[in-house]
């Protein structure tokens, strides 16, 4: 099967796979001093170039002002160019004018070869080898052999104008040296060209293989990224289907549940022709369920409104002591029905009006006095409490508390953070019988923190539970999904104070 061009251009060819650049198995500064060093100790040229020909280090000595004599005359720089290019690109082999060193066998390092020059210098080459392939070749010279006495023709032929004593100063400041001696040099060279290439290789293998594994983490982070972002906006997608399909349904169940709810009150109240006792116990079970199937239908459409952010609070100035007498008035028939003590605890002194919505603060306060009616038994007790408006180190600033607390079954430490998700309820056979859908405590979660406060919840198995909803004063910008409108501005009046 062929590679498609994605895939093919997607990865990298690892590090491991191919060869690598005899400039990339150095340590260049480091190369370059050592070669300096060889340069100065014996006087002789070196040039180093990778297996393409880029020169890796280049030290002259003593033959510049030859050379440049030489390159300026008629046909010295056409002989001139070709040297160094046999020098640096030809075939490190005993061809194309190039023959063995005339030295002992045990002398010279594999492959070298000297390379004679038209102008009597010599030239040693040998190539740099690594794990049997070629990466390189070090030059030495151009230096004088030991062997040579007169000028050769092919230099003094060159010109008419050509000038011997000016030539002979000039090759003056070569160095001289035996064949065999450079070549000895040379092999020294090796031997330390060698260890550094074996360490430079080493140290370059594992940092490319370092940022090679790096590269491959981050691609693969990036695709699993790539895969959550597309999971996330799915979730995100089925979340709105979701709550879309419960604000439809649960709008489109209410106007024939109210119908019901009505028709049901009026059948109870005779308007349709007299019932017997039993006929009226049955309509009025029917209006008890119809009631509490159309709370849930309101805690369904509330919540679904929150999670779309469609809900949107209105603040004015309000009577926090109003807001929670009324919410005891509403769920007192239901206390008394359970045989659950209800009682409020308020300031004794009048507090001052906060900024607040009504309506969502009243339902605040009646859900967590519903859970604590519904989760409390017969005989056991619920207390409200609200707390004077003061500071409060939750919010750092004014604000007050409202606490309501039950004698009722509890909650296990484990499922404390859970129970205000929307939908949630504490799984256990101690909890089933009272039933509800588990979107009391969201709301009141979402409708708190939309007025810029915090809940929380201590509880003890089989002792009760405590609520606590901490809100300020004046809110601040919406923390949550709920939008929030800006605080109304009170009348002016002609109270300075």
């Amino acid at each position: 099967m062929s590679e498609g061009p994605a895939e093919g251009m997607g990865r990298r060819e690892s590090v491991l796979q191919r060869s690598l650049a005899l400039a990339e198995m150095l340590d260049i500064p480091t190369f370059t001093e050592v070669v300096k060093g060889f340069v100065e100790l014996y006087q002789i040229g070196v040039k180093v170039f990778d297996e393409k020909g880029a020169k890796i280090a280049d030290i002259k000595i003593g033959n510049g002002d030859f050379c440049g004599y030489v390159f300026s005359l008629s046909e010295g720089r056409a002989l001139c160019t070709a040297t160094v290019g046999r020098v640096k690109d030809g075939p490190v082999e005993a061809v194309l004018g190039a023959r063995s060193p005339n030295v002992p066998a045990e002398g010279s390092p594999e492959a070298m070869v000297a390379m004679p020059c038209f102008t009597g210098l010599q030239y040693l080459v040998m190539p740099v080898l690594w794990e049997g392939d070629s990466v390189g070749r070090v030059v030495f010279g151009p230096f004088i052999p030991d062997d040579l006495q007169e000028l050769p023709p092919s230099l003094t032929s060159l010109d008419p104008s050509f000038d011997r004593e000016k030539a002979l100063a000039l090759m003056g400041k070569i160095r001289r040296a035996p064949e065999a001696t450079v070549a000895r040099v040379m092999k020294h060279f090796a031997q330390l060209l060698e260890t550094m290439i074996a360490a430079g290789h080493k140290a370059t293998l594992t940092s490319n293989m370092h940022i090679e594994a790096t590269r491959e983490h981050s691609r693969e982070l990036e695709e699993k990224n790539q895969k959550l972002e597309t999971m996330n906006t799915r979730l995100k997608e089925l979340d709105r289907l979701k709550s879309s399909f419960l604000a439809t349904v649960s709008h489109e169940l209410r106007t024939p549940l109210t119908s019901i709810i009505g028709y049901s009150e009026m059948l109870a109240e005779g308007l349709a022709g007299p019932l017997n006792q039993e006929q009226v116990d049955y309509v009025r079970t029917i209006m008890e369920k119809g009631e509490s199937l159309l709370k849930l239908i309101s805690s369904i459409l509330d919540i679904s409104q929150i999670e779309a952010g469609k809900v949107r609070l209105n603040f004015e100035s309000a009577d926090i002591v109003e807001v929670v007498q009324s919410s005891i008035s509403s769920l007192s028939p239901q206390a008394k029905k359970k045989g659950v003590a209800l009682e409020v605890k308020l300031p004794g002194s009048p507090q001052p009006k906060v900024h607040a919505d009504h309506d969502r603060l009243r339902q605040v306060v009646v859900n967590l006095l519903a859970n604590a009616v519904k989760f409390t038994p017969k005989g056991g007790k619920v207390n409200l409490f609200l707390s004077e408006v003061s500071h409060q180190p939750e919010l750092g600033g004014e604000g007050y508390r409202i606490i309501v607390e039950d004698s009722g079954v509890g909650i296990p430490t484990d499922q404390l953070d859970k129970i205000f998700q929307s939908f949630y309820q504490v799984d256990s056979s101690s909890t089933r019988e009272f039933g509800g859908a588990g979107l009391g405590l969201s709301i009141v979660k979402s409708f708190v923190e939309g007025h810029g406060g915090s809940v929380k919840v201590t509880s003890e198995m089989g002792r009760g539970s405590r609520f606590t909803a901490v809100l300020p004063s004046l809110p601040p910008a919406p923390k949550s999904s709920v939008q929030v409108a800006p605080p109304s501005v009170p009348e002016p009046t002609g109270d300075r104070f």
